[in-house]
């Protein structure tokens, strides 16, 4: 046993050895210490370091799940290492060495099996990287192994052995540590074929090491490593590609598990395995060449004949990339044998840019062996294939004078069809996204507006390869990008636009639109005084044509091109845009004008089906429901117009009452969208004639009639703004009373029901013994839930006493209707504890409120925000907030403490004159908080 150790620290070794949160608390001490290393061999001694401490997945609170402790010693064996390279203290790194040694090789007396435990392991690769390479010996790298055999997580150990062992090790640089760096990498590129059983994933192959970070690694020292290991690096990814490729299951070619052995969109993430082996030899070979070109050439020149197809890929790659120095290797294998399908990406990249390079008889040889290739040997017509495929090799060369006419000849020959867009792969992928290119630019565009003939080329252009060519889709977003950066040259032409084709109306109208439509973009200069007029005039014409109103055909809709039923909707569009807004509107004087477009489109627009479930939604995604958003624009920029000149709206809405009186007569079980919507404007319709609101107000919600009607009304109701004349007129003919006894699709309609409940009680309008507070109570925790968040979310208005005083008799009245549940609604009871934050004083009856609230806190994840308010009021009555904690700490121990608040606040209570209340608090935290053992030794002393 270490001697001469104080009793102090005999007594704190004693009570780190009490349990392991007296461990986590010793340790952290420790780490604390300006020399830590000190207190090493005594905590050795002592079994703090034994391996059986390090513990393995223990179950966790969720069931069915498991949790992995932190090994507490681990953190300081960290502290004790960068001591170890601080003091560059070859002793003490080979006691952490052995410590790491020791865990590492532990296995289960029943299962044999290591601890599989990732956070002390990757905890280690740090702690190695950390210490004098020179320490770490190529035993302990072996140790690598058990480190990733983890079933839980992997992830870390390759991150932490990358950016520091093996980084050290490299740049040392001696013999012996770049053994061990190769060691590090051969062990990190263990892969397993995986189960998804033991890996729950979709792949069969994977490495041990997380493949994001070993990508990373690679990428970082692949090359480094093959400049200063040479082919002991090369040779750990070729044994790798060797016996992956050997495999049955990877007997198809290794084209399709690496298409391209240089980076390339064709290469597949998903192949990790097989990439991270590629890229591997690639990038070691690279730096190999780079360094000892002769040795690394020669290995390069067998590699080339090697009987393994990934391995002759790669180096055909080499000679690619270094062909000064391997044209004389290369040209040896020049012989029809070389022009298999397997290696084709790659020969034919190194043909395309070095054939122009190869000596004469190189240049004879490729000639001479793409005309001795044997046709295919099964099949039908093996002679024509076989020219096919002499003229995929020849697209290499074919700009070359030997290879030029009999490309030539073979291009010509109808027999063979067209050649492969991409003649160097086998098989290709590509994606596409957005309309594809348009045959014309912007430029082109332009010119066509001044020359007159435009809407002739759009009309006549004509969509040949909607895959790679120009395409419908591509000419219309073009068009609406040069109108909407050029308006002033397109606006004399609105006239003749109405011999285009529908595409590109809308195209058209949609650039004006994004002129108009407030963004943060520079906007050209534009007159819309003088714009809207011409525009009107071509809605006018447009809205009369018959073709408008002719339905969409189904293969319109699938070519996602503007149709007949989008060109409605952006002129509807149009028309709310330009009324939303008084100082963007169009001049008054086109008011009539907007106004018959708009009734046009009303009395064509095609119902919409009935949608319960998001009735706002559906409404405003509708062509109908468009057409009644511009309806409401209007009709209230021209009560807007009147109300400032004469302060009234009799008049203007005198203009617009029979199109609003013909939509509410259709809103029998039809005519859904102007349910929906109105109601949602019901404040604008108020402010534009109250008079007419009272008359169909029950028309608008028609509870027992319709239905239907009535819940897309509701669903529209809770997106409308509440005032309180509004209330009392629905509340008097019990429309929030029905909407509480129907059963609501529409989740926000309830919702907002119970909310303007909730602000009619505030207002005094309602009481809690009122018919409709009482059915929110008779609607379970649910409603009241809400009631207590949209009393918690006006906290910040200026409330009134009195409103405030109601706010805690609605706290009294949840917590005796939960007295009386037969199950306890805790998360009811838990919500109700952010009312805390109206309390101002504890007294005895915030007191009783808060001890009713409390025990559920933990189920909003509040305890912290709980704690915040209790430290808040703590002055005002010291022993009922240690009687309020301690109820809250025996209901559910925090597991974190932010800011120490709540250390903070048991402290505050034991200068308070609570010293045995603050005691209790920290006992019942000390096993779950850290810091909280001191906290609670301090008081207990």
């Amino acid at each position: 046993m270490t001697n001469g150790l104080s009793a102090k620290l005999e007594s704190f070794f004693e009570m780190m050895g009490q349990g392991d949160e007296f461990a986590q608390h010793g340790f952290d001490l420790l780490v604390k210490r300006g020399e830590p290393e000190k207190y090493f061999d005594a905590l050795k001694e002592r079994g703090f370091f034994d391996p059986a401490r390090n513990s393995g997945p223990v179950p966790s609170t969720n069931p069915g799940f498991v949790h992995i402790p932190i090994w507490h010693a681990v953190t300081y064996l960290q502290a004790v290492a960068k001591r170890a390279a601080e003091t560059n203290d070859d002793t003490l790194s080979e006691k952490i060495l052995q410590v790491i040694r020791d865990v590492s090789n532990f296995r289960d007396s029943k299962s044999g099996e290591p601890t599989d435990n990732f956070q002390t392991y990757f905890r280690f690769a740090d702690i190695m990287g950390s210490l004098p390479v020179r320490c770490v010996k190529l035993d302990d790298l072996r140790l690598i192994r058990t480190w990733l055999s983890s079933k839980f997580d992997r992830a870390m150990i390759a991150h932490s052995l990358g950016k520091g062992l093996l980084k050290g090790l490299l740049a040392s640089g001696t013999e012996q540590d770049i053994k061990k760096a190769c060691v590090i990498v051969e062990e990190c590129m263990a892969f397993e074929w995986s189960s998804e059983e033991r890996r729950g994933l979709t792949k069969e192959l994977v490495t041990l090491a997380d493949d994001y970070w070993l990508k990373e690694m690679l990428n970082a020292y692949a090359r480094e490593l093959g400049e200063k290991a040479g082919g002991d690096a090369v040779s750990i990814f070729e044994r790798g590609l060797r016996a992956i490729f050997s495999d049955e299951r990877r007997s198809y070619g290794s084209t399709l598990w690496r298409p391209a052995i240089e980076v390339s969109a064709q290469n597949l993430d998903w192949h990790g395995v097989e990439n991270r082996f590629v890229e591997g030899m690639r990038d070691t070979l690279e730096g190999w060449l780079d360094a000892k070109p002769e040795v690394a050439a020669e290995y390069v020149a067998n590699a080339l004949k090697d009987e393994s197809e990934i391995i002759r890929r790669i180096a055909l790659h080499s000679v690619t990339e270094h062909f000064e120095l391997l044209r004389e290797s290369f040209e040896t294998v020049i012989t029809p044998g070389l022009f298999t399908s397997g290696q084709r990406h790659e020969l034919y990249r190194l043909l395309t840019q070095k054939f122009g390079e190869l000596s004469a008889a190189g240049k004879a040889a490729v000639i001479d062996s793409i005309h001795k290739l044997s046709p295919p040997s099964t099949g039908e017509n093996p002679a024509r294939r076989l020219k096919f495929i002499q003229r995929e090799w020849l697209s290499s060369i074919k700009n070359h004078a030997e290879a030029a006419t009999w490309f030539s000849q073979l291009a010509s020959d109808p027999e063979l069809g067209p050649s492969s867009d991409h003649p160097d792969f086998l098989t290709y992928h590509e994606m596409r996204h957005g309309p594809g290119p348009a045959p014309f630019g912007s430029d082109s565009l332009i010119a066509f507006a001044e020359d007159g003939s435009l809407v002739n080329r759009l009309n006549g252009f004509t969509e040949m390869d909607p895959w790679k060519g120009p395409t419908i889709g591509g000419l219309v977003a073009a068009l609406e990008g040069a109108v909407a950066a050029n308006p002033n040259t397109f606006l004399p032409l609105l006239e003749t636009f109405h011999g285009a084709k529908v595409a590109f109306q809308h195209a058209l109208i949609q650039g004006f639109k994004r002129v108009f439509d407030p963004s943060n973009d520079k906007k050209p200069d534009f007159d819309w005084n003088s714009a809207w007029p011409k525009l009107m005039a071509f809605f006018t014409k447009c809205i009369g044509a018959p073709d408008l109103w002719e339905p969409t055909e189904e293969q319109q809709r699938l070519e996602l091109v503007p149709t007949n039923d989008w060109m409605r909707l952006l002129v509807a569009s149009f028309l709310e845009a330009g009324t939303r807004d008084d100082k963007t509107a169009y001049p008054a004087v086109l008011l009539p004008q907007g106004w018959a477009i708009i009734r046009t489109l009303l009395d064509h627009a095609r119902e919409s089906e009935l949608s319960l479930r998001d009735p706002m939604t559906h409404a405003l995604n509708t062509e109908k429901g468009h057409v009644i958003g511009a309806m409401y624009n209007h009709a209230l920029r021209v009560c807007r117009l009147e109300n400032d000149a004469t302060k009234s709206t009799e008049t203007a809405w005198a203009s617009l009452k029979d199109a609003f009186d013909a939509e509410i007569a259709k809103c029998c079980n039809a005519n859904y969208d102007f349910s929906t919507l109105s109601a949602s404007y019901i404040a604008n319709l108020d402010f534009m004639s109250r008079e007419w609101l009272v008359e169909n107000v029950v028309a608008l919600f028609p509870a027992a009639a319709y239905p239907n009607n009535f819940k897309v009304a509701i669903g529209g109701l809770a997106y409308g703004t509440p005032t309180r004349r509004l209330y009392q007129l629905l509340a008097s003919k019990g429309i929030f009373a029905d909407a509480l006894a129907v059963k609501l699709e529409d989740r926000h309609g309830r919702e907002r029901i119970v909310e303007w409940v909730s602000l009619a009680y505030l207002w005094d309008d309602e009481e809690l013994d009122s018919p409709i507070v009482k059915k929110v109570f008779s609607g379970g925790p649910d409603d009241l839930e809400i009631m207590t968040n949209f009393f918690w979310s006006v906290r910040g208005d200026k409330l009134t006493d009195r409103q405030k005083a109601k706010i805690f008799a609605f706290w009294d009245r949840c917590l005796a209707w939960s007295r009386s549940q037969t199950k306890v609604p805790q998360q009811l009871l838990a919500r109700l504890g952010r009312l805390a934050e109206y309390v101002e004083t504890l007294d005895e009856q915030a007191k009783e409120r808060l001890l009713g609230t409390v025990p559920y806190v933990h189920n909003e994840y509040a305890t912290d925000a709980m704690v915040e308010e209790l430290a808040r009021l703590v002055d005002t009555s010291p022993a009922a907030t240690a009687e309020i904690l301690e109820r809250m700490l025996d209901a559910s121990a925090p597991t974190y403490d932010l800011d120490d608040k709540l250390k903070n606040l048991i402290e505050n209570l034991a200068e308070r004159g609570q010293r045995d209340a603050a005691i209790r608090c920290a006992d019942k935290v000390r096993k779950t908080l850290p810091g909280m053992l001191g906290l609670y030794k301090k008081l207990a002393v």
